[in-house]
């Protein structure tokens, strides 16, 4: 029988689906993506990352809401620089107990308090510094131990804490940070962390900041000899200790968020062996701990081993695998999805999209972390889109279409809601697959159609992960390195798809006179209150059937009039037929009446047109705001008349060609005229 979790995995794929279809007839009455999609329904695999990975992320967040940064201010007089946790585990319970050793500096102006997290539910033995045992109070998580002097800013201290404790967990998924489960149909019982957000106090003495990355870490776990213990970073020795216990000591030397420190403890198998990158002489330790059970490895492998496809083709998009002097592997375990721990990813299962998934996280969430809560789409906004990423490179461009038009239509299944977090302390909302997830992915695919050269969207993330590499990162920092390689502004942008909320809808007419086309769009937004129109570039598909014409033009207003030259006869027109913006599609009808070969001209007389130099425009009502258009509906001038009934518009600094004036009216476009440069 399957386990509760891959039930729920396979009631998603098939939404999933469902919804592709759905979303590929409406989007493009396309019958070839309609049999991709159902090619691509009796290929899956029973998985979703994105889904798959935040249910246990949610789950396991099951107690009263914290706030999303310490738990206590005074965490914040020191930064940790080095941390050693030596515990002990098995895989029969979620007993733990050891010590952890923590080395930092002094950040305040003094402190003469220790301030760290520990759940209540676990006792803390003592508090050593320099040797001596220190007073501890406690209130609640927040453990205080006072110092015997107060220390300077500067000064470096090491605390050394004894603790022990069993932690509850409820019923259903992930409700502690340290949980022992059985998979039944592999005869496996595991024990195994998940503290993304709060919960890495839950099983270690800890400061819970995200800005705070610790420098490098030692993480040794003490287990029965006939079990194995995987952690971050590599794998120095196993040390046989008294009592038929060996420990297994990881060393870690690159800086870890708190969250991302893990164990899994279970009477693995060890699948390992050194990957090499292409067009390099570097290799890598690539280290699995699956199931023990002979027969289980054979029905995974392949997945496995895909990983290192992936890690070389990320590593040329983004930059080389930036844990590479260490390793990356995965740790298997009843997990209701996967959390990227660092250089070893915990996971509930090896479908392809999981693992592309937690890979990217080494990049986007690890390499460089989300510096608040509120910033978490750009760990799993990319992380998602890795997910598209692989599917159009390893299997197809139609693949990769599908999954889009998936995460579109879970996106519109409601019309409201924000990739930035505002409330950072509902986990619910934090780890949203629907925002920060799947919204988070459409967008990513949005800025790069932004872009408009691939090179330069892929050189842009490089150095986001060279500049805040180790580090952490806001939205707002992100902005700046698009802006300073996208050479503008990009406030509209961050403003309409991260900060606000909704989606716009487009509906067309459009009308064709000889080699004339015209083109009227009318949006809605589903969130007009918080955005009242999506000022995008945006393809439409001319169809014929002398062959199909792309052109990309940007709605900058509510109600657009686009017009072009085309010597093929249309019969129809697709709205975002590659699917790179968020939409819907209303009606596109072909509207006879719609004006062409320059539309209404009873309210302007222009002279001379064509013109060298100038163009001087009479007739035209009082108080309108008009727009001179080039023939991509790109606009070269604007201006208003005020209370005169004329303008002179210079044509000097335009090339030779046509253009398009149009006429506002209290901002509803009213009339157009077809103005010619000509030398």
């Amino acid at each position: 029988m399957p386990s509760k979790c891959f039930l729920h995995l396979q009631f998603f794929s098939i939404f999933i689906s469902f919804t592709a279809i759905y979303f590929t007839i409406m989007k493009t009455s396309s019958i070839l993506l309609l049999l991709l999609t159902l090619q691509y329904f009796s290929y899956s695999q029973s998985e979703s990352a994105a889904e798959f990975c935040r249910t246990g992320k949610i789950a396991n967040f099951n107690k009263t809401l914290q706030r999303p940064t310490v738990e206590d201010a005074r965490e914040d007089d020191y930064d940790v620089r080095y941390v050693h946790l030596d515990i002990t585990a098995n895989n029969l319970n979620n007993n733990i107990g050891g010590s952890v050793t923590t080395h930092a500096m002094v950040v305040a102006t003094t402190m003469d308090e220790y301030v760290f997290e520990l759940l209540n539910e676990l006792t803390v033995d003592s508090v050593l510094y320099n040797g001596a045992s220190l007073p501890v109070s406690t209130n609640g998580v927040v453990r205080v131990a006072t110092l015997p002097l107060a220390l300077p800013a500067g000064a470096t201290f090491t605390i050394k804490v004894y603790y022990h404790g069993q932690p509850t967990f409820g019923p259903g998924f992930f409700s502690t940070g340290i949980r022992t489960e059985t998979n039944t149909e592999w005869a496996s019982s595991i024990t195994y962390t998940l503290s993304e957000p709060f919960s890495a106090r839950d099983w270690w003495p800890v400061k819970q900041s995200l800005r705070d990355k610790i420098d490098s870490a030692d993480i040794w776990i003490t287990v029965p000899s006939h079990l194995k213990a995987g952690s971050n970073g590599l794998l120095q020795n196993v040390t046989a200790m008294p009592g038929n216990q060996s420990r297994y000591e990881w060393k870690n030397r690159y800086p870890i968020d708190y969250y991302l420190i893990s164990l899994a403890v279970s009477t693995y198998a060890d699948y390992s062996y050194y990957m090499h990158f292409e067009n390099s002489n570097d290799s890598m330790l690539f280290q699995n701990y699956v199931y023990d059970n002979p027969a289980y490895l054979p029905t995974v492998q392949t997945h496995i081993d895909s990983t290192v496809m992936m890690i070389n083709y990320f590593s040329e998009l983004f930059g080389r695998y930036p844990f590479w002097q260490e390793k990356y592997g995965h740790c298997i375990t009843p997990l209701g999805g996967g959390m990227e721990h660092q250089t070893m990813s915990t996971m509930g299962g090896f479908g392809t999209w999981l693992i592309a998934h937690e890979l990217a996280h080494q990049w986007f969430g690890d390499f460089v972390t989300c510096a608040s809560w509120s910033d978490i789409w750009l760990n799993e906004g990319f992380a998602s889109y890795c997910e598209y990423l692989f599917d159009y490179k390893f299997h197809s461009p139609e693949r990769g279409a599908v999954k889009m038009a998936a995460v579109h239509s879970e996106v519109m299944a409601s019309p409201g809601g924000s990739v930035y977090v505002i409330d950072s302390t509902n986990v619910d909302r934090i780890f949203s697959g629907r925002l920060s997830y799947n919204k988070g992915s459409a967008v990513i695919h949005t800025l790069r159609f932004e872009a408009n050269n691939d090179s330069l969207f892929y050189k842009t993330l490089r150095d986001y992960q060279q500049t805040f590499g180790h580090s952490t990162a806001t939205t707002q920092q992100f902005k700046a390195i698009v802006e300073a390689h996208y050479g503008r502004n990009m406030d509209t942008f961050f403003n309409q798809w991260i900060y606000r909320q909704g989606y716009p809808t487009f509906a067309a007419r459009w009308n064709q006179n000889e080699n004339f086309i015209v083109i009227q769009l009318n949006q809605t937004t589903s969130a007009p209150n918080s955005v009242a129109f999506f000022n995008t570039p945006l393809e439409l598909k001319l169809t014929s059937p002398q062959g199909d014409t792309i052109v990309k033009v940007q709605t900058n207003s509510a109600t657009g009039i686009y017009t072009f030259q085309w010597s093929k006869q249309m019969n129809g027109m697709e709205i975002d037929p590659n699917n790179w913006i968020i939409n819907k599609n209303g009606a596109v009808i072909h509207d006879k009446g719609l004006g062409v070969n320059g539309f209404d001209s009873t309210l302007f007389l222009a002279y001379p047109n064509p013109t060298e130099s100038i163009w001087n425009i009479d007739g035209i009502p009082t108080n309108c705001s008009l727009r001179l258009t080039d023939v991509t509906g790109r606009i070269v001038w604007s201006g208003n008349n005020g209370l005169s009934n004329s303008i002179k518009i210079s044509a000097d600094d335009f090339a030779n060609g046509l253009y398009f004036l149009r006429l506002y009216k209290s901002n509803v476009f009213d009339k157009a005229l077809k103005l010619e440069k000509r030398k």
